[in-house]
């Protein structure tokens, strides 16, 4: 027996239990919300609300291109290893992968001629000095032996800037490193590949702070929509919470093959719970027209029989059923034109579990 039965019992229990004789179906007037009954119940005020459209699209979570960072090697040669996989998260300043590349073994070449170059303008520099005290070199020669030894600095200084700016190391390996903290999206590499210098991304990194919804709107509707409207969207992985936002962007060009145009929305995702690749459900509160009508929350709304009803709670809290006509419903609410006015009491939880107990 699972739980809503066994609430829906306990709901028939308590009715019956309060009842002398059976009463009619629809006649509540000697039921009563007791407080067995109000720990299983909500009771909602009817309100008064402005008459709105409801736009339903259909979008996909994706990543916020100004989170997004593709890494590109440098430099060519063999891939000696790789140390992300997809849908790792990597720190910044992370070895992602490393390269044994001949390009760097030039720089290895080119570091240890300077190192040479630097020895030999630090012993002239020195001799120089002691000559020219000496007095057997002139002031010229002092002048241009301290000159040598700034050139050599300099080469060592721009070679080791190459080094750190590249993530280089002795023999001729280069470092893929993170620039980025996110998740690793893409990855083209694998060890003992051979690459090419810039060759295209070998890994695509993106933080999910933030994530983009990008959801179609068909040609019809287009004149509906516009910048800055808010949105609620729903996802088949939380059937239970709604996320809400506003339209940041519209694309105002038509994809030729379905004839929808694209709008977006950014959503904060500090929880990571949106992946890109969900699909969803975006619910766009489109204007209004001015009038208003009584509003009830759309959980308090029973359909039997073809015709739809809402319990009552009359201010003694006796119970009553009654039939209403819904004007327009959507996801979350529902307008009603007939039946119930602004102010009116009604059980908005458990409403079709009450609803059944009443017909006993």
């Amino acid at each position: 027996m699972n739980c809503k039965t066994i609430v829906s019992i306990s709901i028939c229990v308590l009715f019956l239990a309060g009842c002398s004789q059976k009463k009619d179906a629809k006649n509540t007037t000697e039921q009563t919300l007791n407080d067995s009954l109000k720990s299983v119940t909500s009771v909602q005020s009817v309100e008064s609300r402005p008459i709105s459209d409801e736009l339903t699209l259909n979008g996909k979570i994706d990543f916020d291109n100004d989170e997004v960072a593709q890494v590109s090697s440098m430099f060519g040669g063999s891939i000696a290893s790789v140390h992300a996989e997809l849908g790792d998260y990597v720190r910044k300043g992370s070895v992602l992968a490393v390269v044994r590349s001949g390009d760097v073994a030039s720089y290895d070449k080119e570091r240890e001629e300077a190192r040479q170059q630097l020895q030999l303008a630090q012993r002239n520099l020195n001799a120089s000095k002691e000559l020219y005290a000496s007095g057997m070199a002139s002031k010229k020669d002092l002048i241009i032996s301290k000159q040598d030894m700034a050139n050599a600095l300099a080469e060592i200084r721009r070679i080791n800037t190459i080094y750190h700016i590249y993530h280089l190391s002795p023999n001729a390996v280069y470092q893929i490193k993170a620039p980025v903290s996110g998740y690793v999206v893409q990855k083209s590499i694998n060890p003992q590949m051979q690459i090419s210098q810039n060759d295209s991304p070998v890994f695509t990194i993106s933080g999910l702070t933030n994530v983009w919804v990008v959801a179609n709107v068909y040609e019809n509707d287009i004149s509906k929509i516009h910048q800055g409207m808010p949105v609620r969207i729903t996802t088949l992985a939380y059937p239970d919470k709604e996320f809400s936002g506003k339209i940041d962007k519209v694309y105002n060009m038509l994809d030729e093959d379905n004839k929808t145009m694209q709008v977006r929305i950014t959503l904060t995702n500090r929880q990571h719970l949106l992946k890109p690749g969900m699909m969803t459900n975006v619910y766009v509160e489109c204007n209004n027209s001015g009038q208003s009508m009584p509003c009830i929350d759309q959980h308090g709304l029973i359909f039997d029989n073809g015709k739809n009803y809402v319990v009552v709670v009359k201010n003694n809290n006796k119970l009553e059923i009654r039939e209403v006509d819904v004007y327009k419903q959507n996801s979350s609410s529902a307008y009603i034109s007939r039946g119930l006015n602004v102010g009116d009491r009604i059980i908005v939880k458990n409403a079709l579990l009450v609803y059944t107990s009443l017909e006993i």
